[in-house]
């Protein structure tokens, strides 16, 4: 039976909301995804919603160097609905976000990692990042890199796509996800996919309406089968806005259920973690 897995959704409080939208450079950010992005969302609500979608299992994202983290617990109590994502959030100290990631795993609460070039504005390959990848690619955690021009205005050139093939040849057996569609970046990228087997795309904040026609032919291919992944980054792009639009798309079932949440599945359930 196939399942639906929103690979990132958030919870946050409607000041962690604001304080989010009002980092310098993120003044736009409301013309992508509207002013209700600012009245945040608890964690019990996050459920609710995905309830009402008709997602089974959501991507949870958490800052990795919180020590004391309601969501960390709520996670551990909904572990049939909720996976958790720990973000980079401290990069200039790679050896404690190295450390809080082997901790979090040890305490068997780590699903994915999360990373995000356009908020420090350090490019992807970056030194400081490699101790990270590193430890991931011991564990068996996959990365998920934002990848193409991000919608708040800051320098996009520390998530151009081509720093990925430096990622994923000095890490060989990591797992990377190219999150936020990596857009217009897409041709490219379907070509890094075809080289690099352990390279997936994340349509994370970025409506399938609107999805590279070349992209979408892949994503039904033979080749392509499972190799996009759906999220919604809601509540920026609303979960139930974004699976509709998903589910339009022209893939036949066996692609549509990778795509939905399948293939999803079987890269975060790896032999690391159970």
């Amino acid at each position: 039976m196939s399942v639906i897995i929103d690979l990132w959704v958030n919870a946050m409080s409607t000041r962690a909301a604001k304080a989010f939208v009002g980092q310098e450079g993120f003044g736009g950010i409301e013309g992508f995804f509207g002013s209700e992005v600012q009245q945040g969302m608890t964690e019990a609500d996050l459920v609710a919603e995905m309830d009402r979608a008709g997602v089974d299992k959501g991507v949870l994202s958490t800052a990795l160097s919180s020590v004391h983290d309601e969501r960390v617990a709520f996670v551990a109590e909904h572990r049939d609905r909720l996976l958790l994502a720990a973000s980079a959030d401290d990069v200039e100290h790679p050896r404690q976000q190295s450390t809080a990631v082997r901790a979090r795993f040890a305490d068997g609460i780590l699903d994915a990692v999360r990373v995000s070039p356009l908020v420090q504005q350090y490019p992807l390959n970056h030194a400081l990042y490699y101790p990270l990848y590193a430890t991931c690619e011991e564990l068996g955690i996959p990365v998920s890199i934002n990848i193409g021009i991000p919608g708040p205005r800051v320098r996009s050139r520390c998530q151009d796509p081509v720093l990925l093939e430096d990622v994923l040849i000095d890490f060989p057996d990591l797992v990377v996800i190219g999150a936020h569609m990596g857009h217009p970046y897409e041709d490219l990228l379907i070509e890094y996919m075809l080289k690099w087997p352990n390279l997936y795309l994340s349509n994370s904040a970025y409506l399938a309406t609107y999805m590279h026609p070349g992209l979408v032919r892949f994503m039904g291919s033979s080749r392509g089968r499972g190799r996009v992944l759906f999220a919604s980054d809601h509540p920026f792009l609303p979960m139930h806005k974004a699976l509709d639009a998903a589910r339009q798309l022209p893939l036949g079932p066996e692609a549509m259920n990778d795509f939905l949440g399948d293939a999803a599945a079987r890269i975060l359930g790896g032999p690391s973690r159970g």
